[in-house]
């Protein structure tokens, strides 16, 4: 790949003014950002190597899903991932299928409008400008083995609506709960929406497993544990 300063400080530049520019321009600053990526030659082949097998939907409903009233980020460690993840999430913004100031507001709450645009820039455009920066300069690793293929099977889109009440429940549990274990758990808690929102019918059943083990173990959310578990074989997730 050719390394080319010309199109990372047309880049940076471009990023600079989305983040500085007043709020009535910012759908204007992501069309200027999405055309210089798509104008030089090595952002295009960055951007053509990172989405290689890549699902959004996917990957959108891991890095940024609901748990109970809380919105939770957590964005792909894996560079490749993060940029295809980004990029098309910009997309998304500049062709206004999703709200930029609705999405940060929910992913990335402040005071006000201003701050959660500010959040959002720290903690997504950045990682994601510099990410691309590098694999220009360095190129894009290589794709780990793949791994084995499997047939997904997804879960009714009703399924999110049916546990919607138990996740909260069990959220809330968790957070109020004292124990040594309750960090790790919200985490396993997290994963699980995020499966329900890919609904992926083998995450969902796995991750459900691991929650429900550890709840078990804390004497925690006995009637949510037994309606989650109804509702899994309604859907036919779980026997």
């Amino acid at each position: 790949m050719t390394n080319n300063s010309e199109g990372i400080n047309a880049l940076v530049c471009a990023i600079d003014d989305l983040k500085k520019s007043s709020m009535i321009y910012v759908d204007k600053r992501i069309g200027s950002v999405l055309k210089c990526l798509a104008y030089y030659k090595e952002f295009r082949e960055v951007l053509t190597a990172c989405s290689k097998g890549f699902d959004y939907s996917f990957e959108k409903g891991m890095a940024f899903s609901k748990l109970g009233d809380n919105y939770v980020v957590k964005l792909p460690s894996d560079g490749r991932r993060l940029v295809a993840l980004i990029c098309n999430l910009l997309v998304e913004f500049d062709a206004g299928s999703v709200g930029i100031f609705d999405f940060v507001g929910a992913y990335f709450p402040a005071p006000t409008q201003q701050e959660s645009l500010d959040k959002f820039y720290a903690s997504v455009l950045d990682p994601f400008k510099q990410t691309v920066v590098r694999y220009v300069w360095e190129g894009v690793e290589e794709q780990p083995a793949a791994p084995i293929e499997r047939d997904v099977k997804f879960a009714s889109s009703g399924l999110k609506k049916r546990t919607e009440y138990l996740m909260y429940n069990i959220s809330k549990a968790l957070h109020e709960f004292e124990g040594e274990g309750r960090a790790d758990y919200i985490v396993m808690l997290e994963a699980l929406a995020a499966a329900i929102d890919s609904r992926d019918s083998l995450m969902i059943r796995a991750l459900w497993i691991a929650v429900r083990r550890a709840l078990e173990a804390e004497d925690l959310c006995a009637k949510e544990r037994a309606e989650f578990d109804g509702v899994l074989k309604l859907y036919m997730i779980a026997k």
